[in-house]
């Protein structure tokens, strides 16, 4: 008699995951959680003992992998040098990952776009501890005279947007098509030139 190997429920999730992940590579937004079972082995309703629907499942997913970026980057803004360089290491960081994990796979880019135009939880709370990061160098080049004034949170936020056509999967292929010959590190110099004004110039006001 066949001995059936026993999962922990833990393992069992990441089972789940690991399987939905690659079908979203190969299928995309198409995926239902029939497939998820099918190819994990095991029924549909014990998918959804651990997962209430197919949004909860790739929401699980999605953070999982954004989870494994912020890693990253958090090893890349710890490294040593400057504020500047090691804004410009997690900036690059952020790109390459991106870049190669997500536009690469043109099926699982399908489910990054709808997730970064429904504003997902998971993309919100990456993007947030993204900028949390880039305040802490913010912060000591402020304090080492690096960096000119401003509140360490808001700049890491518009060191985000500032870079956004790097970072940000649904506009990285298109700005390739559209300025071939753009280099990831110009957005980068700009984000830190405007980083170093000491004197910048009043916020503008509201339209």
């Amino acid at each position: 008699m066949a001995v059936v190997e026993r999962r922990t429920a833990e393992e069992t999730r990441a089972c789940i995951m690991q399987v939905a992940w690659d079908l979203f590579r190969q299928l995309g937004p198409r995926t239902t959680i029939a497939d998820v079972a099918d190819k994990a082995g095991m029924s549909s309703a014990n998918v959804y003992r651990f997962f209430a629907s197919k949004q909860a499942l790739t929401e699980a997913v999605c953070e999982s992998l954004l989870g494994e970026t912020l890693k990253a980057a958090r090893t890349a803004i710890d490294s040593a040098g400057s504020p500047s360089q090691r804004i410009a290491a997690m900036m690059m960081t952020l790109h390459r990952l991106m870049r190669d994990q997500m536009t690469a796979e043109s099926r699982a880019y399908e489910i990054v776009e709808v997730a970064v135009t429904e504003k997902w939880p998971p993309i919100i709370d990456y993007l947030g501890r993204c900028a949390a990061m880039l305040a802490e160098a913010i912060a000591d080049g402020q304090a080492s005279g690096e960096f000119g004034p401003g509140d360490p949170l808001e700049l890491g936020w518009m060191t985000m947007q500032a870079c956004v056509v790097i970072h940000d999967p649904t506009l990285i292929p298109s700005c390739t098509v559209i300025r071939p010959e753009a280099r990831p590190e110009e957005a980068i110099n700009f984000a830190l030139r405007a980083l170093a004004n000491t004197n910048p110039p009043p916020p503008l006001a509201g339209s």
